[in-house]
């Protein structure tokens, strides 16, 4: 039994005759007879009565028609579901992100994602640049968002927006009150920094180096930039933060600038993907609301 000689007998059986049916199949009567035949030999079961009046159907024809009736209801409910999220309308969207952007760009997005696809299953997971990456690798999430260096093979990343890491310190800080603090008074500090796997860990790490600055061992170590952000609030010492994160800090002077241009750090903000995947059409959807353009590019 194959689908083309159920279509056909399903819709002999729904039009009632092999006129009818052989214009809504767009067949000749004779192919659709000769189909029909080869059909009912196969089966060893006569499947309709020739009555005057059309065709009717026999028990076995009766108990065939049944399942085929479900049959086809499932294929135009595949096909349904299949072409909504062809036009990104339901769907499943698996991202994983590393802190900042997991936690200060995409909620945002997220939300308005779903207000306009109310059928979307949204799932966010949020770790540090090495986690992220290897979900992606590993086929957990669909996409990912980093802002550390790329490492792994079998990725690629297309930058959508730059961020500035800034080192602050606490509003009482002593620091403060010496007019142009050193790189190597800043070194002397206590640091707050992220874990060893973050992006930002690494990036910091590497500047310090160049400016022939070794790690201090007096570092206090941090799993999310938001409890980062308030051990350097309290006074903990020298952290360095993405912008994005402490507008309202630093306008309001709960976390204070430290003057050294030379200690910024711009980094690119990276959307990750499988270098071997096309992308679905929930996912470019989503990328276009990130930045118009930006799924197109992927």
């Amino acid at each position: 039994m194959n689908l083309h000689h159920l279509s056909i007998f399903h819709a002999i059986a729904e039009t009632g005759s092999i006129s009818a049916a052989a214009r809504r199949l767009h067949i000749s009567q004779p192919a659709l007879s000769r189909e029909l035949k080869t059909f009912e030999e196969r089966l060893n079961v006569p499947l309709f009565e020739r009555v005057p009046r059309g065709m009717r159907l026999t028990q076995a024809g009766r108990v065939l028609h049944e399942h085929a009736t479900r049959l086809f209801a499932i294929e135009h409910a595949a096909e349904a579901a299949i072409r909504e999220i062809a036009e990104a309308r339901s769907g499943r969207l698996t991202l994983g992100a590393s802190n900042t952007i997991g936690t200060y760009v995409l909620p945002r997005i997220l939300a308005g994602m779903r207000t306009q696809h109310p059928d979307i299953d949204i799932t966010l997971f949020v770790g540090n640049t090495e986690q992220v990456s290897r979900g992606v690798v590993d086929l957990r999430f669909m996409l990912g968002f980093i802002e550390g260096p790329l490492h792994l093979e079998g990725l690629s990343a297309i930058t959508f927006e730059e961020d500035e890491l800034v080192p602050v310190v606490a509003k009482n800080d002593p620091l403060l009150a010496r007019r142009r603090p050193t790189i190597e008074d800043i070194a002397r500090q206590p640091l707050l920094m992220r874990e060893r796997g973050s992006g930002t860990r690494e990036v910091i790490t590497t500047l310090l180096r160049e400016r022939g600055i070794k790690e201090s061992p007096r570092i206090m170590e941090f799993g999310n930039t938001e409890a980062l952000k308030q051990a350097a609030i309290h006074g903990g010492g020298v952290a360095w933060l993405p912008r994005i994160c402490m507008h309202a800090e630093l306008r309001d002077g709960v976390l204070c600038e430290l003057g050294l241009k030379s200690l910024h750090i711009r980094r690119p903000l990276k959307v990750l993907y499988r270098s071997s995947t096309q992308a679905a059409p929930l996912q470019r959807a989503f990328l276009e609301r990130l930045q118009p353009g930006l799924g197109a590019r992927i």
